[in-house]
C-alpha cells in the first residue's frame, strides 16, 4: 500500500473517532439539560461546565484533523467552514448554550456546528 493511501486511511479512522467523540459529548450535554430541575443545580452546573470543556477539546481536535486533511489535499474545505474551524482552533474563550460561540482576536464568532458535522460525515461516507 502506498504511503499516501496509508496516511489517508489513518486520517479517516481518526476522523471517525473525532466525530464520534463530538457526538457523544453533545449527547451528554442533552442528558444534562434534560435533568435540569430534577437534580441539584450545583451538580448539574459543574457537570455541564466540564462537558462544555470536553466539547471544546473534541471540536478542536476534529477541526485540526480536518485542516490537516485539507493541507494534505485529501479534502476541499469551503471558506465558511475554514473560518469556523479556525475560530474553534484559535479561540481563547468558548461558550455553549444551544449554539457554539468562539471568541478570539477576531472577536465573537458563532459556529455552524451542524454544517461542520455534516461535512465530516460526508467525508466518512465517501
Amino acid at each position: 500500500m502506498a504511503n499516501r493511501e496509508l496516511k489517508k486511511m489513518c486520517y479517516l479512522a481518526a476522523l471517525e473517532d473525532s466525530v464520534t467523540a463530538v457526538e457523544v459529548t453533545l449527547n451528554r450535554l442533552k442528558q444534562i439539560e434534560a435533568k435540569e430541575g430534577v437534580f441539584d443545580d450545583m451538580i448539574l452546573k459543574n457537570d455541564k461546565n466540564k462537558t462544555v470543556l470536553d466539547l471544546e477539546l473534541t471540536l478542536a481536535t476534529l477541526c485540526i484533523l480536518l485542516r490537516k486533511m485539507s493541507e494534505n489535499l485529501f479534502i476541499k474545505v469551503s471558506d465558511e467552514l475554514r473560518r469556523d474551524m479556525n475560530s474553534i482552533i484559535h479561540s481563547n474563550r468558548f461558550e455553549y448554550d444551544h449554539e457554539i460561540v468562539a471568541y478570539s482576536q477576531k472577536g465573537r464568532e458563532t459556529i455552524e456546528l451542524d454544517r461542520l458535522l455534516k461535512f465530516a460525515h460526508s467525508i466518512l461516507l465517501k
